[in-house]
């Protein structure tokens, strides 16, 4: 993984829906932390146009690409249903109990994969991450529902207070919006700082790492 690489000037984050009837939340943030765009969309292939159009303010060489690991809809595993719910703090780390039929990565689907693979082929460093995961290591943790109105305004509060992101509007961001600034800032950390102090790598998805910024 690249370290401390201030060639980077644009920041995507991409909050991935589980399917094309769930709503993606795209975010771009520029080196200094200022929203520049906000975006959603459902189908994989709006994504991908968007993300390119996003090549008009950075090149995909000076661009990093976060994509949220999309939960597993169809896991069967009772055990895993349980602790994929949102109101639950996941482990990305396998433990010996689990044995071989339920690593952590069979809680999340393969979406995305390909779009993770065009734009790095383009010239992107790609990373995944996963936003629950993340907001519990930035201390983020709304005190509601996540995705309750409430849930929702406090995010957005503690993530312009905290994360110091400049420019979001008054309004209320949809969740997918507020999840993809967390990824967002999570490839502007591994910009800005080093590896294991402004941000970790937490495992390996599809031979991309999945990074987790932490708490600053």
């Amino acid at each position: 993984m690249k370290l401390n690489d201030k060639q980077k000037f644009s920041f995507i984050g991409l909050s991935l829906g589980t399917d094309s009837s769930a709503e993606s939340g795209i975010v771009v943030i520029d080196r200094d932390l200022n929203l520049i765009k906000s975006d959603k969309a459902y189908q994989l292939s709006e994504l991908k146009t968007i993300i390119s159009n996003f090549s008009q303010l950075a090149p995909p060489q000076h661009t990093i690409l976060c994509v949220d690991l999309p939960k597993n809809v169809m896991m069967l595993t009772g055990k895993w249903r349980i602790e994929s719910k949102q109101t639950q703090i996941l482990t990305m780390t396998s433990t010996p109990a689990e044995g071989k039929k339920s690593p952590w990565k069979t809680r999340f689907s393969d979406r995305g994969t390909d779009l993770c693979n065009h734009f790095l082929e383009q010239g992107m460093d790609v990373y995944r991450y996963n936003s629950y995961f993340t907001i519990n290591m930035l201390r983020l943790n709304p005190p509601y529902k996540t995705r309750v109105p409430a849930g929702c305004k406090f995010l957005q509060s503690i993530i312009e207070e905290k994360l110091g992101i400049k420019g979001i509007p008054s309004n209320l961001l949809p969740l997918p919006a507020l999840l993809g600034l967390v990824g967002a800032f999570t490839g502007w950390k591994i910009a800005h700082s080093e590896e294991n102090v402004g941000y970790k790598q937490i495992g390996v998805y599809k031979h991309i790492p999945v990074v987790s910024a932490l708490n600053i």
